[in-house]
């Protein structure tokens, strides 16, 4: 890591080079690359302002902050740069890890691409199939205040019609029939 500081209308100390270098550290966990930094510290009247630009070989951060002390300058700009960071690499982790079919699950036909979802296209996932036992809306009610879902799908008894029971955000419930 290479840690380049400006001084402007302000002597930057070794005390001010130490408090940066040890916060720097904790980015340099987060991104793990060979990272460029310049700080610019600068004093005007009673503003204590510090910037930073930090660049990675996939990753450019800018940052300024203004207060009236070097060292919350410092540490908020620092602090932000480390947010954008961490931003940057769940991102990273996400395009990495992004669902795809083990090649044993393949299509035959694997040379047209139209039956796959867009890739930032929501999936359906299967997790569970049951047949909708018959009952009341009353016994359905209870079923779904006593068990932890928040649902439940039945055949009504009365109209032998699959229908869904479902609990409210205001403590009610709702019924959806065909």
């Amino acid at each position: 890591m290479r840690v380049a500081y400006t001084g402007r209308n302000i002597e930057v100390t070794s005390a001010l080079r130490d408090f940066t270098e040890t916060h720097l550290k904790k980015i340099r966990k987060i991104l793990g690359e060979a990272i460029h930094v310049h700080v610019t510290l600068t004093v005007q009247k009673h503003r204590q302002i510090a910037e930073i630009h930090l660049h990675t070989r996939s990753l450019d951060i800018n940052g300024l902050e203004e207060t009236n002390d070097m060292y919350a300058s410092i540490n908020a700009v620092l602090e932000k740069a480390e947010r954008q960071a961490l931003k940057h690499k769940g991102k990273k982790i996400t395009r990495k890890r992004h669902p795809g079919l083990p090649a044993s699950r393949l299509p035959s036909n694997s040379s047209s691409s139209t039956n796959r979802p867009p890739s930032g296209a929501p999936r359906v996932i299967k997790s569970t199939s049951f047949a909708p036992k018959p009952m009341t809306v009353e016994e359905a009610v209870q079923e779904v205040s006593g068990a932890n879902g928040n649902f439940l799908v039945f055949r009504n008894a009365e109209s032998e019609k699959v229908s869904v029971l479902y609990k409210r955000k205001d403590g009610n419930f709702g019924l959806i029939e065909p």
